[in-house]
């Protein structure tokens, strides 16, 4: 319970509360609700592959290490920094946003001061024993879980009329509101890339699904509580995410101006605006309170992330010797100091608005996040293999998990196709170099460092029949 808690705490962020706003106003409601639930399923597909390997081989950074094992050690390496590198600024962005959540209460504020106690304290939990790490997170958690049903409960309410005395219904579902708003074009292509738009945006929010693999790693018994975890985790987020932007989408217009706003604070959160438009003034300041909590919980849990990564980079030899190192509580503490740096880039908003230093950092990070659910499934896709050719059944595996390989190969096309749409708008109005690079600057890093380390390192892929699964499974039997 307390896995899958910890897996909430670090999935459900700003990704839903602020971002969700700007999906609703380029796709529409249809376009939205559908958007994020598309991506849902492709989580899901990463979730399950994900529970099926680290059930089998549940070892410290997860995915990261199962790359090197399956596929060959460039591999490994590459998209172990490429998914530290991805933790560790989702860090530094959770905490430009909830800066800026604190500005709502006082606009004219510095943010050095804010930033520097939050990164602060997230430092210091990271470096306790881990046992505060997942109370923290876990009652976080619960606090998000409490925050997303009365919001939907009360948001109900608010749409039939019981709340507010206004009966909305689906209003927002009929003319002359379109179920798909164009975005860009006009007809059909305007309508799909409206629906599109909003793959970044839910990849960003649905993004920390790993952390259900690497965290459990660390459990007492990680065959059995990494699949169930996984299972029931991504069910939840699905779930919240989809009934919350559908309760949004029949609240607010999509129209709503307010959507569009580039303030980063509770007035441009979709949330917000479902009860301010119905005249309950007290709710702005209790949600953004909620969301800025949010912000700082993934912040946590993505310096967890980003050290363990880190850590089981260099129990491979593939990252400094130093990142090996625990202190009295068995802490990885120079791996977690190493990642926390990062939370210098949340200083960026000095020179410029927080909020859009936070919009740059998203879109590199939902990049960077869908490179490493490529490897997953490629990963998986020797894993399946090598199994097949060694004549080892899938039935002998801890967890197996359905319909594969075709699960696999529609997340890896999903993947990749957004990928290489994630910044297509770059191209629309005049060329846009910032977001061309935030979105398409590690798709030419990874590609490159790749070869490169290959070239280095001259290790060849490894051949499928030398896989080795059998010191795992005599483990497995003999559990």
């Amino acid at each position: 319970k307390s896995l899958s808690m910890i897996a909430l705490a670090g999935m459900i962020g700003t990704g839903l509360f602020l971002s969700s706003g700007k999906a609703l106003a380029q796709s529409g409601p249809l376009g939205c609700v559908l958007g994020f639930l598309t991506m849902g399923t492709v989580t899901a597909s990463i979730a399950l592959i994900s529970a099926e390997m680290s059930a089998f081989k549940p070892v410290g950074g997860g995915f990261v290490r199962h790359a090197g094992l399956w596929i060959d050690r460039s591999c490994g390496i590459i998209i172990g920094w490429n998914f530290w590198y991805s933790m560790a600024v989702t860090m530094p962005a959770e905490l430009s946003a909830a800066t800026t959540l604190l500005g709502f209460w006082n606009p004219a504020q510095s943010v050095l001061i804010p930033i520097g106690v939050l990164w602060l304290g997230i430092t210091l939990i990271n470096l306790a024993p881990v046992r505060f790490y997942g109370e923290f997170e876990f009652y976080f958690a619960l606090l998000k879980v409490i925050f997303i049903i009365t919001f939907v409960l009360s948001g109900l309410l608010l749409d039939l009329g019981v709340l507010g005395g206004d009966y909305v219904g689906l209003r927002y579902w009929q003319p002359p509101f379109p179920l798909i708003r164009e975005f860009f074009f006009e007809g059909v292509g305007g309508r799909f890339a409206g629906f599109w738009s909003t793959m970044i945006s839910a990849a960003f929010a649905y993004g920390n699904v790993q952390i259900v693999a690497i965290a459990g790693a660390e459990t007492c018994n990680p065959r059995k509580s990494i699949p169930a975890a996984l299972k029931t985790t991504f069910i939840r987020v699905v779930f919240f995410y989809v009934l919350s932007i559908f309760v949004i989408s029949i609240l607010v217009p999509a129209n709503d101006p307010r959507l569009n706003l580039d303030s980063g604070t509770a007035v441009h959160s979709p949330f917000v605006i479902a009860f301010s438009r119905a005249g309950i003034k007290a709710v702005p300041s209790i949600f953004n309170a909620m969301i800025f909590l949010s912000a700082v919980s993934s912040a946590n849990a993505c310096t967890f992330l980003a050290s363990r990564t880190l850590h089981g980079l260099a129990l491979d030899g593939n990252a400094p010797a130093a990142f090996l190192k625990l202190n009295r509580y068995h802490i990885p503490y120079k791996a977690v100091m190493a990642s926390s740096a990062w939370g210098a880039v949340a200083l960026l908003s000095l020179n410029g608005g927080v909020f859009q230093a936070f919009t740059w950092l998203v879109s590199l990070v939902a990049t960077s996040g869908l490179v490493s659910w490529v490897v997953i499934c490629v990963s998986y896709l020797r894993f399946f293999q090598g199994l097949k050719v060694q004549g080892i059944s899938r039935s002998e595996l801890p967890y197996k998990s359905p319909l594969q390989p075709y699960l696999t190969y529609y997340a890896l096309s999903m993947n990749i196709a957004i990928v290489i749409t994630s910044g297509w708008t770059s191209f629309i109005g005049g060329f846009k170099g910032v977001s061309f690079l935030s979105n398409y600057l590690n798709c030419f890093i990874v590609p490159l460092a790749y070869i490169s380390c290959k070239i280095w390192l001259k290790d060849p892929f490894i051949p499928l029949e030398c896989i080795d699964f059998r010191t795992e499974l005599e483990g497995i039997r003999e559990e």
